[in-house]
């Protein structure tokens, strides 16, 4: 592997890895960022949306108003959903947050720049056991969690609104909620005053270029609306972000048969690691998590290290970090568009079973 610094800080860099691993620009498949493979199919944009300014959002808020199960006013539509990860700290006064040890790495960077104090989580259970402790004053859960691809209950979430008890704000980021929606806090919002969700049309709709997201809540005893307001005015989402989210949201007959492709996707590519994995001579302890839309394996450091540099030599890009100091790693894959085809080849050669 030919050194150039760090793995960059999120995937799809394929700049990088084509440095790195001296593999051309054209000649890679990218699994390093969780994004379905299959976008939702744009139809041509009428000439009116490009030329005029946006007058409104109606159209997109009644839209994302059926499909999410969510009041109008309590959804806020934004450039997404990552505009609202790095400005929602700064509207908040500095306190106490829970962030988990392995997750997307925007919400710490944010949180920490806006003075807030991290406490860090591994799982559901620690979580808890901090609020219960009243250690923490607001409350960060990525469901599913990525990279590690831990999915909670949406009973769970409710019971750690009810037990951190107005102390501050619950944040959700469900960017990968799409193919779980019996676990999505959502339908909580009604009864959670002090609970704010993240979503995005990046990841399941295949749209991350267009960006589009939502923060829906009630504005209760954290108002967020107003701050937001305030810096997304005016005309914060484009005129054709609008106008495509609103036709993706409507397609009811496309998002059944997205979530029957990447749900089969998911198990097919979670299948392919659990075998490659049982073969002789195997990697050592390797677990292979399912989140639907990316696969993440977890296990020792050194051989997954390994199977990272094969693949990238191969041209496979995956996404890669590791948990200092306690010496595990994760790989995360996403959903190949060739079936997994490609991934076989290159793990069926003899150097992808390097210790």
């Amino acid at each position: 592997m030919k050194r150039s610094g760090e793995p960059p800080a999120h995937g799809g860099d394929l700049a990088w890895a084509s440095r790195t691993f001296g593999v051309p620009l054209d000649s890679w498949q990218d699994l390093s960022t969780g994004i379905s493979p299959w976008s939702y199919p744009a139809p041509p944009v009428p000439a009116p949306i490009w030329q005029r300014l946006p007058e409104g959002d109606q159209r997109l808020r009644a839209a994302a108003s059926a499909y999410y199960g969510v009041a109008e006013p309590w959804l806020n539509a934004l450039p997404g959903s990552q505009y609202a990860i790095a400005r929602l700290p700064r509207w908040l006064p500095a306190a106490r947050v829970a962030l988990p040890v392995l997750g997307y790495s925007e919400h710490r960077r944010a949180w920490s720049a806006a003075g807030h104090q991290v406490v860090d989580y591994r799982d559901a259970g620690q979580l808890l056991a901090l609020v219960q402790a009243r250690a923490v004053e607001h409350l960060v859960v990525i469901n599913p969690n990525n990279p590690s691809a831990e999915r909670l209950e949406r009973a769970f979430i409710a019971r750690l609104h009810d037990a951190h008890d107005r102390r501050g704000l619950l944040l959700v980021d469900e960017a990968f909620a799409d193919l779980y929606p019996e676990s999505s806090a959502l339908p909580l919002i009604d009864t959670c005053p002090d609970l704010w969700v993240l979503r995005s049309l990046g990841k399941f709709f295949g749209l991350a270029g267009l960006r589009l997201g939502f923060l829906a809540g009630r504005d209760g005893h954290w108002p967020l609306r107003e701050p937001l307001a305030t810096e997304l005015a005016p005309w914060g989402v484009s005129h054709p972000a609008q106008w495509l989210g609103a036709q993706a949201l409507t397609d009811r007959s496309w998002q059944a048969q997205q979530h029957q492709r990447l749900t089969a996707a998911g198990a097919a590519l979670a299948q392919q690691w659990q075998d490659y994995f049982a073969q002789p001579p195997g990697l050592g302890r390797i677990a292979v998590h399912n989140a639907g839309l990316f696969v993440t394996l977890r296990g020792p450091r050194a051989p997954l290290c390994d199977l990272y540099q094969h693949l990238g030599r191969a041209g496979l890009l995956l996404r890669w970090g590791h948990e200092a100091p306690r010496g595990e790693a994760w790989l995360r894959a996403g959903l190949p568009p060739d079936g997994g085809r490609r991934l076989a080849e290159a793990l069926e050669k003899p150097s992808a079973r390097h210790r």
